[in-house]
């Protein structure tokens, strides 16, 4: 499950197009040199699909403590070999059907976090000061 990459033709801009296979995954896809050099910035010289890193974001996400994006990468590998190990491969495409199913029902049987609210005051208050303005004085 290495990131393997086979160079192939340019494509029609005239980049240098190259299949490479995903480390979590093993998905393979044709992506440009300048993009997966990017991906593997990201991920410490490890090459992952799209696919993969949304669910590795999605993964820290869930997490009820803040977790590193290694940490988020190595439980999500383990979900993907236990994925592949719970029945005999089939069908890659419909291997890849699956892991969406799961991964959608996955994120939403634990919604994300809740953030916190960027308000400084209630809107209340302000209610009050334009209510007590308008009132009529005794």
């Amino acid at each position: 499950m290495g990131g393997r990459e086979k160079t192939s033709s340019g494509n029609e801009a005239g980049e240098v197009v190259s299949a490479v296979k995903c480390y979590c995954c093993g998905l393979t896809e044709e992506c440009t040199v300048e993009y997966i050099g990017v991906v593997r910035e990201r991920y410490k010289g490890r090459w992952i699909c799209g696919l993969c890193a949304e669910a590795v974001k999605d993964e820290s996400m869930r997490s009820k403590r803040d977790i590193s994006t290694d940490e988020a990468m190595r439980r999500h590998i383990i979900f993907c070999q236990q994925f592949r190990s719970s029945r005999p491969p089939t069908n890659s495409s419909e291997d890849l059907i699956l892991a969406m199913k799961q991964l959608l029902l996955r994120s939403l049987d634990f919604p994300c976090r809740p953030r916190p609210l960027g308000r400084s005051q209630s809107c209340f208050s302000s209610l009050q000061s334009t209510t007590q303005k308008d009132a009529p004085a005794d």
